[in-house]
């Protein structure tokens, strides 16, 4: 029996039970890439990367160049897919998810041992538990002789390396879609209209004025630019600019021109008009 890793990371996944599969899999491909010269033709796709109970392994697939009909990922596009399709469990460290967003959001060349340690420093795990994270389990199989593993690829899928889960990771539900891989960009969500505005821009104007403003309300309170949504490192903040009627973080007003930093679910407000700002 096997379970690729889109049935493996579908369903609300907590902190512990995504670290536990992120941490085997970034594991398994740093072996792969330090023994493989053709380390460059395994197939990065959620589809075709499984893991087999009986054995306990996990199976990557090797595709010849000549043969190699599917679209080639990069290591980043390939974490941001499997990021950006998994749901979840927001009462669970919910900054450890926003992290992690943000890192894949910025990382365009993603090196497999950086990650694992942001994963690591991101989780808030340090000294004996971070050693614990990173040790190997004693029960994975060595990829080994990998010359011999890839010479096998033709006739199939290649066993590079196991995988370990719990009993309790291996539920799940119907996988939700994905984005052609890209992580999503905040948005804040219109209370009275339910409108969802998308941020697009690392300065994203907020106002009444449509030749100006990225956002045009049309509320005659709203200032012709009445604030911006500023995207900086990974963080996003919040900037009354002057405005007549002020701006509100959570129902505490800003200082003109005050730059306040703001996260998931923050609640906002322009004059009278409310948003909540949202990662995901």
């Amino acid at each position: 029996m096997k379970t690729d890793l889109e049935k493996l990371f579908s369903g609300m996944l907590t902190k512990e039970q995504l670290m536990t599969h992120l941490v085997n899999i970034v594991d398994h491909l740093a072996e792969l890439q330090k023994n493989s010269e053709n380390f460059g033709n395994i197939l990065l796709d959620k589809k075709h990367i499984f893991l087999d109970h009986f054995s306990n392994r996990l199976v990557f697939m090797y595709l010849p160049v000549k043969d190699n009909v599917f679209e080639k990922v990069s290591m980043s596009e390939f974490f941001k897919e499997l990021i950006a399709s998994t749901s979840y469990d927001e009462n669970d460290d919910l900054q450890f998810f926003v992290k992690l967003h943000n890192y894949l959001a910025c990382t365009t060349e993603l090196r497999l041992q950086e990650f694992k340690e942001k994963l690591i420093e991101f989780s808030g795990r340090s000294g004996n538990k971070k050693e614990a994270v990173t040790e190997p389990n004693t029960n994975f199989y060595s990829p080994g002789f990998i010359t011999r593993a890839l010479a096998l690829a033709d006739e199939g899928t290649t066993v590079l390396g196991t995988f370990t889960e719990r009993d309790d990771q291996e539920e799940g539900t119907t996988a939700l879609g994905v984005d052609n891989g890209m992580l999503p960009k905040p948005f804040l969500l219109e209370e009275a209209t339910g409108e969802k505005i998308v941020v697009t821009k690392e300065v994203f104007k907020l106002g009444r004025d449509p030749e100006q403003a990225d956002y045009a309300s049309n509320n005659k309170v709203v200032g012709r630019i009445h604030a911006e949504l500023i995207t900086f490192d990974g963080e996003y903040f919040l900037i009354d600019k002057h405005s007549r009627n002020g701006s509100y973080l959570n129902g505490v007003k800003l200082s003109p021109n005050e730059k306040i930093k703001i996260k998931h679910e923050d609640r906002i407000k322009l004059a009278n008009q409310e948003f909540v700002f949202k990662l995901f």
